[in-house]
């Protein structure tokens, strides 16, 4: 059995409980129509969001990544929320964070989450530069 999963128990939790954690986030990510967005030397901007798909990671169920539309639709951020492992471990909660370092993917997962994004024409694969 993974850490993860003996965290999960310990803590009275199941993947049914991450599951219905990651469908809340959804929710609210539907709702929102801006986001901070930190800038590399610290300061921040309020820029406008669209449309986004997500998937959960094929081998590691507590992460779901978020491919979103943002700044006019100008540009695209990839990201990941992640259940806080530290949070489970030091306080017995079930909490999604916000991923603060760059998302790893499997390849097909990384593959997947493209072809969703296109089928919700949030990308064009196929536009010529």
């Amino acid at each position: 059995m993974e850490e993860w999963e003996q965290l999960l128990r310990k803590a009275g939790y199941t993947l049914e409980d991450v599951d219905k954690a990651f469908t809340l986030k959804k929710e609210e990510l539907k709702r929102k129509k801006t986001m901070r967005e930190k800038r590399p030397l610290g300061e921040h901007i309020e820029t406008t969001v669209g449309k986004f798909v997500t998937m959960k990671q094929s081998d590691y169920p507590l992460k779901m990544y978020v491919l979103q539309e943002m700044n006019k639709w100008q540009y695209i951020r990839i990201g990941y929320y992640i259940v806080s492992l530290k949070k489970l471990k030091e306080e017995g909660k079930l909490q999604i964070v916000w991923g603060q370092f760059n998302p790893t993917f499997p390849k097909e997962d990384l593959s997947l989450l493209l072809k969703k994004a296109q089928k919700e024409g949030i990308i064009d694969m196929n536009q010529k530069n």
